[in-house]
């Protein structure tokens, strides 16, 4: 019984974090290729991460997004996902640019 009271705690109280493996498009960095590899946390606070290939290589992403006031910050960066792990996160949050890669991102992050 205290099992399942714990699990069921777990799964109400930790965000909801899913892998997705999904292509998008971001029109001012058209010659990358960007996929969405995660997405989690609850509205208004939502993590996704991404992996961009380009001509400088294969990079992966972890941001922060509070979708209700438009602000984005690095949660993690790297060439590999455990250099993104093991990085460092932005210490704030920033205004989104309007058209810029986390503008795009982060569409995808808040529609969900």
């Amino acid at each position: 019984m205290r099992r399942v009271v714990l699990l069921l705690a777990i799964v109400v109280i930790a965000p909801a974090t899913f892998a997705v493996e999904k292509a998008m498009s971001v029109p001012t960095d058209a010659k990358a290729k960007y996929t969405i590899l995660e997405m989690g946390g609850k509205w208004p606070n939502r993590t996704i991460v991404t992996k961009r290939v380009g001509s400088s290589g294969t990079s992966y992403s972890k941001r922060l997004y509070n979708c209700s006031n438009n602000t984005v910050k690095y949660l993690g960066t790297g060439d590999t996902p455990a250099e993104m792990a093991g990085s460092k996160p932005d210490q704030n949050m920033a205004p989104i640019v309007s058209q810029s890669i986390a503008d795009y991102v982060g569409r995808q992050a808040c529609k969900h």
